[in-house]
């Protein structure tokens, strides 16, 4: 049976390129414009990935609430949405896998500069939502994913992206407590695992 998957902004370069793969694969690629049309799907793949050039103050300098809001809703609340929006149909499917677009950046790890406040933070806020997510969802055969599209460029990171989300992740000398499809990892498009 064809696999089918939802990839939510197929007008950045990444979802563009990410859709391409799929594609070319042999999925049948839905955007959510097309909700209607889909009775399971198999992965949804969240490239909501939101910024704001006057996201360049710190705290020091003063926080833009505005900003901070905008720039939440966009990468936070819409991907809840989004996700809400595709657990009946991914219920439905066969693999129910869930993709999210990250920032290593948003690690208290590897935070290193000040500016980007509200990016930082809206990206810290969406790992909060799907540790719960996959707390939740985990029981009934859920599978996450949260990359990092950078550093490499858009159609090498969607390459990166596509094997990331259709393969299986090992497990720790075939013992099932050590699995690696349990625990959330933050992968960016070099294959390096970052803390998060």
């Amino acid at each position: 049976m064809q696999k089918n998957v939802l990839i939510t902004n197929m007008e950045s370069d990444f979802g563009k390129d990410l859709a391409a793969v799929f594609r070319r694969e042999g999925y049948e690629v839905f955007a959510p414009a097309d909700l209607d049309k889909i009775d399971r799907l198999d992965f949804f793949a969240e490239t909501t990935d939101f910024w704001d050039a006057s996201d360049c103050f710190s705290v020091m300098s003063g926080i833009k609430p505005y900003i901070i809001e905008r720039i939440f809703r966009e990468n936070v609340l819409v991907p809840m949405h989004n996700t809400e929006q595709v657990l009946p149909l991914l219920m439905a499917g066969e693999i129910r896998r869930m993709f999210y677009v990250s920032s290593a950046e948003a690690s208290i790890n590897e935070s290193r500069t000040n500016r980007g406040f509200a990016y930082k933070m809206s990206k810290t806020a969406l790992h909060q939502f799907l540790q719960m997510k996959r707390n939740e969802l985990a029981p009934l055969g859920f599978t996450f994913r949260i990359f990092d599209p950078r550093p490499a460029m858009s159609d090498s990171a969607a390459e990166s992206a596509f094997l990331y989300i259709t393969r299986r992740r090992g497990t720790e000398n075939h013992d099932p407590a050590r699995d690696d499809e349990t625990r959330l990892s933050l992968m960016d498009s070099n294959g390096r695992h970052h803390a998060w």
